[in-house]
């Protein structure tokens, strides 16, 4: 005790005093899912570095977004209707589709969302598509918008529809989208049809 009640005094013996444990709680680790049968995490993860323009790739357990499922057309409907429905007036919103009998994924964000009110072409700055690396591809591709006039296309008829690749039920039927190539050396535009399931 006498050395207790002097702290100036040096200490002689070779057994250290008892210590208190502090026990720190850490917070619980959130849970990252996706609720997606086509994207996973490592896609979500992209996809969120490009909305804010990140130059590298975030790290998995720093995703500042959480992705939330409204449609799936498996269970919901492919048709345009429907989309509108659920997906209107809802602003960051991400579309992703895998093309029947591939393992290409192709998608878009509207940092606006859609409205089905509307028709016409409009602006939509942030915007992008993409087409997510898969068994066939190593890297992504992603296209930011040019002509921000002509970014998305808005109409009841239409589901989703960024310039040049999107869903156009009445002139293709409801599971059929629509994309575009431009070659830069070849001026030539290949359409493609791909059929979501």
């Amino acid at each position: 005790m006498a050395k207790l009640a002097s702290p100036n005094r040096p200490v002689t013996s070779t057994i250290l005093l008892p210590r208190k444990k502090l026990t720190t709680q850490l917070p619980s680790r959130k849970s990252i899912s996706i609720p997606s049968s086509i994207i996973n995490l490592e896609h979500a993860v992209e996809i969120s570095s490009w909305i804010d323009r990140h130059s590298t790739t975030y790290d998995i357990t720093e995703i500042p977004y959480e992705f939330k499922l409204l449609l799936r057309g498996s269970r919901d409907g492919f048709d345009a209707k429907t989309f509108h429905k659920l997906c209107d007036n809802i602003p960051g919103l991400i579309v992703v589709i895998k093309v029947e009998n591939s393992n290409e994924i192709l998608g878009g964000y509207n940092p606006l969302g859609w409205n089905s009110t509307n028709n016409g072409y409009t602006a939509a700055p942030g915007g992008f598509i993409f087409s997510l690396k898969n068994a066939n591809m190593k890297e992504s591709i992603l296209s930011r918008v040019n002509d921000q006039t002509s970014a998305i296309y808005y109409g009841q008829d239409h589901g989703p529809y960024f310039h040049g690749f999107g869903h156009y039920a009445p002139k293709h039927g409801p599971k059929t989208w629509f994309y575009i190539f431009i070659f830069l050396y070849m001026i030539m535009k290949y359409f493609k049809y791909a059929k979501m399931y």
